[in-house]
């Protein structure tokens, strides 16, 4: 404020107050004022001064060192080619453009370009009829056999003119409408992708020429480079937009009051950024073999919050004891149930995925945090690795406001 008031001071000196006659020392006396303006300007924050990098650590606020420590860790969330081909418009575009220039050099009567999801299932994402005939049923997934098999395994583009009409071997169709008599696939590997594959057939005995193979090995060298820049692209994308969700989450939490506001904060966030039928917070009492349900979002059941449960029986019980991460990906496969919390559990509420993640810093463990879903295969490692990063900055915010009394006493 006084610093304020001295520049009004001196912008009225240097507009009304004239104490020379017009001259050398008039022109002095003004360019003095309009220095020490600018001089008390610049140090009390009007126009822009130094930049953050240029401030001392130990000067900036501390919640701010504080997030440096929670995020060293580097966090890169993969795009899969699935994800691509949905959201990515030109992706997709391309690869059907491309699809279309080998049809144009192979004439078939009709295509398809499969996704393969699972080990033995096809996933249809586009289909193409170059006749006048309807052939091809209307399935959106096929079984992986027969000829796609081979072409599976062999990895190579495979051409098969004068096919046995006794045996189906391709499946993409009624055989008692139609059964091709040529047959070429053409797998598409992308890294550690699940590969596609462009399918053609013909109804002409001959139709497909093994001397074009080499061109269409260069399409589809081709497409594959195309399509891993834009999965790369797109990986770096959500890996920044990740990042940038996890600063978040930390000013966040280290603006909390308490840890119970952190706590809550933290379990929104996650039901958020992770689809689940139920989630929960579990936090363990110190010196004893027990740990509390302190937050619960979604179905609810028997263990609400506030319910104890021992360590060294459920699921939880043992990704807390044993400082481990666990992923089921089907809770009814195998011979023996497994309760969640206690042995007196007698069935899992529904849920068929399950994936739990020990809040730990160090070697001390806290804690855990635990996703269950009504549907099989909802989680697996590569969900694991992702969430580690939410959890380690919770983690690290519970350990230093737990060393602060004001911030603790509501666990």
């Amino acid at each position: 404020m006084i610093r304020l008031i001295f520049i009004i001071a001196l912008a009225f000196l240097g507009i009304f107050v004239n104490p020379f006659q017009p001259g050398v020392w008039d022109f002095v006396f003004r360019f003095l004022v309009f220095v020490l303006i600018i001089y008390l300007l610049f140090n009390s924050g009007f126009l822009p001064g130094r930049k953050r990098e240029d401030i001392p650590a130990d000067l900036r606020p501390a919640a701010a060192q504080e997030q440096k420590l929670d995020l060293e860790e580097q966090v890169f969330q993969e795009y899969h080619l699935h994800d691509l081909l949905v959201y990515d418009e030109r992706s997709m575009r391309y690869l059907i453009d491309q699809f279309e220039v080998i049809a144009s050099l192979a004439f078939p009567d009709q295509g398809w370009i499969f996704l393969k999801q699972d080990p033995d299932k096809l996933k249809k994402i586009y289909y193409k009829n170059f006749t006048q005939a309807m052939l091809a049923g209307l399935q959106d997934e096929y079984d992986l056999t027969g000829l796609t098999q081979i072409l599976d395994e062999k990895n190579t583009i495979l051409i098969e003119n004068n096919l046995n009409q006794e045996t189906q071997l391709v499946n993409f169709y009624n055989p008692a409408e139609y059964k091709p008599n040529s047959f070429m696939g053409i797998p598409l590997r992308i890294e550690e992708e699940a590969p596609l594959f462009f399918i053609f057939d013909a109804a002409h005995k001959e139709n497909f020429n093994a001397a074009d193979q080499a061109l269409f090995e260069k399409i589809r060298d081709n497409t594959a480079i195309f399509v891993l820049n834009r999965l790369k692209a797109y990986s770096l994308l959500s890996s920044l937009k990740t990042k940038e969700k996890l600063l978040k989450l930390a000013v966040d939490l280290n603006s909390s009051k308490t840890i119970a506001q952190a706590l809550d904060k933290f379990a929104r966030v996650m039901a958020h950024q992770f689809e689940a039928s139920r989630l929960t917070i579990s936090l363990a009492k110190p010196n004893s073999n027990v740990a509390v349900i302190r937050k619960v979002i979604g179905q609810g059941d028997e263990f609400a919050e506030n319910a104890e449960f021992p360590l060294d029986e459920g699921l939880t019980g043992w990704v807390i004891s044993k400082k481990k991460p666990y992923v089921i990906e089907d809770l009814e496969k195998g011979e023996y149930f497994i309760p969640r919390y206690t042995k007196q559990e007698k069935t899992n509420y529904g849920f068929r995925s399950f994936l739990g993640v020990p809040f730990m810093v160090e070697e001390r463990v806290f804690g855990a945090l635990t996703l269950e879903h009504s549907l099989p295969y909802k989680y697996n490692n590569a969900t694991l690795d992702e969430i580690k990063s939410w959890v380690q900055i919770f983690s690290s915010t519970f350990v230093r406001q737990s060393s602060e009394p004001a911030k603790s006493s509501d666990v």
